[in-house]
């Protein structure tokens, strides 16, 4: 545990950097562009409020990332006001307001929903709502936007009996999404409960393949040896995806 945390700390700090150096880069851009006309001034205002929800995301996505691999779950709520205290600091051409509120609408509860489900579904989401008020000696500016995360998988798995006694063929597929979309993982890891319930990881075997098919599907076959029969095998799946974010999700084997 204290492995993953290390790891997550990472991610969280790699986050914060990035989204600092896009707001610093922006912020000073915009106070060098005082000096323009003032017909090209709006023009950065507005990339300023661009770059500043790009920087939104990136702090979301590594705060899950973080808290999906053991980190504290008010991280997110403390690292997004880090987020707003350096933004708000750092603007000197104006009136700077951000404030942000976590999504408390069910399954949500301070901004987070993490499921790692028994029925084949696992989720890793963020949710978090924005609102930044930017005003000069020449307009306001009023910007409301969503910042939603989402990691969730779906798998399936089926066990089959050879037909040399003992030995059972277990094939599992797996679906990632990216905000409802097919993704890419970056890593997969797949276990399976033996006769006594104790899990194993299926990579270890001789017989394990995977697949991956370039659209976010995966699937996975393997072969065992039991001396005994088993009727409810379980399939836990633990992928990370391209962004770090970890999510979990476990099934039963249907025989066929």
């Amino acid at each position: 545990m204290r492995g993953k945390r290390r790891s997550g700390q990472i991610i969280i700090l790699a986050a914060l950097t990035i989204a600092f150096i896009i707001l610093s880069t922006t912020i000073y851009v915009y106070q060098i562009s005082q000096n323009l006309h003032p017909e090209d001034q709006p023009l950065h205002l507005r990339g300023f409020i661009g770059n500043v929800k790009i920087a939104s995301r990136i702090l979301m996505m590594g705060s899950l990332a973080n808290i999906s691999n053991g980190g504290e779950n008010g991280s997110l709520r403390n690292n997004l006001q880090r987020l707003r205290s350096f933004i708000e600091s750092n603007y000197q051409r104006g009136r700077c307001i951000l404030s942000f509120r976590l999504c408390e609408v069910s399954p949500y509860s301070s901004g987070l929903w993490i499921f790692w489900g028994t029925d084949g579904f696992g989720v890793s989401s963020a949710k978090a709502d924005f609102s930044l008020n930017l005003a000069d000696e020449r307009e306001e500016i009023i910007t409301k936007y969503s910042v939603n995360i989402t990691t969730h998988i779906l798998i399936s798995a089926t066990s089959e009996r050879e037909e040399s006694p003992g030995f059972y063929v277990i094939r599992v597929t797996i679906r990632v999404f990216n905000e409802g979309s097919p993704a890419l993982c970056k890593n997969l890891t797949i276990y399976y409960t033996d006769y006594y319930g104790n899990w194993h990881e299926a990579g270890s075997l001789n017989s394990y393949s995977l697949k991956d098919y370039g659209n976010g599907t995966y699937s996975a076959r393997f072969l065992i040896f039991e001396s005994k029969r088993m009727l409810n095998r379980k399939v836990k799946v633990l992928c990370f995806d391209r962004r770090e974010i970890r999510v979990i999700a476990t099934t039963t084997c249907e025989r066929i």
